[in-house]
């Protein structure tokens, strides 16, 4: 599938080339968009003037621009939905961790009654909620579905202080056991103890559904946000292709070094934490008000055994896979969360996921130093951030809390 869609884009291409070079035979003075990084590029694009880019005469980004996304032409055509395009960038698990194919609902309830209740640092954790009670679906992930969540009235009281709440429910046949080798230590202990920072303040409580049509399944009660980064991005891209325009899918610079300051921060905090992220991207970043309102970095709580996402793997994981090294055995540093920082700032400067198109499982692209492609007229300071955060050398990437500093508008003004 993925050499089939090489073909078509690299078709694309050749179309594309082809009818510049006719153009140009022609006199005719139409340009690619002079934000397009590494085409051809002949100075101030020809239909800047009246506020439209001419990369294609209708508006749309050509193939060979940098804010050109197969996944947001498919979408403005009405090809795929927003949820085919979130399930191509699902994070990538340890196969041992999602194996269970048989129900072991009894098995499950029991270890959470007899262990994770009554876990000597994490118990209180377990047995903050009951009765949990899950509304619509609002997403859906590898491992886990989010709905809206609320409690009901208890006696003649309601709980109170805990609104606009969603559940991170894991799926049937997902055993409990396992899940909980997923969880880093240090983040269980964090939230055991009810931390004040965030990320940790996200997560209230783990619970386990005991009625209802989620019967047996075991569920995080977290905050609720507006949407992820990601989709977030998505609906601004398609709302400048539906005008027959492309670009940033954000204009001000500063909504997002607030975003990328956040993010920084939470990153920080995990750092710190002893807590390696390992699955950095724009899907996993929420938003309550759109770029410039509150963000932050989620699914942190279930990192042990994720192998990463696709192109956003640093290159030192994704020798290691290509090398067939076990999944239990892959080496994730902080060094590999910067990176794959790095490709979540492209995702947020150009509205595309790393090397779109490009076959899945051919990571000579990266592995040879080759980056996307960022757009010319790029802010210099983060085109700079970028660049040192997806280094080929992880000992030249900063660090998260060098990030926070470079991310720091205040300091910018």
């Amino acid at each position: 599938m993925g050499d089939f869609t090489t073909s078509i884009f690299e078709k694309l291409k050749e179309i594309v080339l082809n009818l510049c070079s006719s153009r140009r035979n022609s006199g005719e003075n139409e340009k690619f968009c002079d934000r397009c990084s590494g085409v051809r590029n002949t100075g101030t694009c020809a239909g800047k003037e009246n506020g439209s880019c001419c990369c294609n005469p209708d508006g749309l980004p050509s193939p060979l621009c940098v804010y050109y996304s197969p996944r947001i032409m498919y979408l403005l055509n009405g090809e795929k939905t927003e949820f085919d395009t979130a399930r191509e960038h699902w994070t990538v698990l340890d196969p041992q961790s999602v194996r269970e194919a048989e129900m072991i609902a009894d098995e499950n309830r029991k270890y959470f009654d007899e262990v994770l209740a009554k876990h000597p640092e994490w118990g209180a954790f377990f047995t903050r909620y009951q009765h949990l009670e899950v509304g619509e679906k609002l997403g859906e992930g590898a491992q886990a579905e989010i709905f809206a969540a609320s409690f009901p009235r208890m006696g003649n009281t309601r709980m109170k202080g805990k609104p606009n709440l969603v559940a991170k429910v894991w799926k049937e046949g997902v055993s409990l056991k396992h899940l909980e080798r997923q969880w880093p230590r240090e983040v269980m202990s964090k939230l055991s103890q009810g931390s004040k920072q965030w990320p940790f303040k996200n997560i209230s409580g783990g619970v386990y559904i005991r009625e209802g049509g989620f019967k047996n399944r075991f569920a995080f009660v977290m905050r609720r946000f507006t949407c992820d980064l990601r989709a977030y991005i998505d609906r601004q891209m398609l709302e400048l292709f539906e005008k027959k325009s492309h670009g940033p899918p954000f204009k001000d610079i500063q909504n997002v070094y607030s975003v990328l300051y956040s993010a920084a921060t939470d990153l920080e905090e995990l750092h710190q934490a002893g807590v390696v992220h390992r699955d950095i991207k724009a899907s996993n970043i929420l938003t309550r008000a759109g770029v410039g309102g509150e963000s932050f970095l989620i699914d942190y709580e279930c990192s042990v055994g994720v192998i990463g996402t696709g192109f956003w793997r640093a290159p030192e994981i994704l020798e290691q896979v290509q090398k067939r090294v076990p999944s239990s055995e892959l080496v994730f540093t902080k060094k590999a969360d910067i990176y794959s920082f790095g490709m979540m700032c492209y995702e947020m400067v150009t509205g595309c996921i790393p090397f779109e198109g490009h076959p899945q499982n051919d990571y000579s692209i990266v592995l040879r130093g080759e980056r996307p492609h960022l757009p010319e007229d790029l802010n210099s300071d983060l085109k700079n951030i970028i660049e040192q955060c997806w280094d080929q050398d992880p000992l030249s990437r900063p660090s998260a809390s060098e990030l926070v500093r470079k991310f720091d508008f205040s300091e910018l003004i």
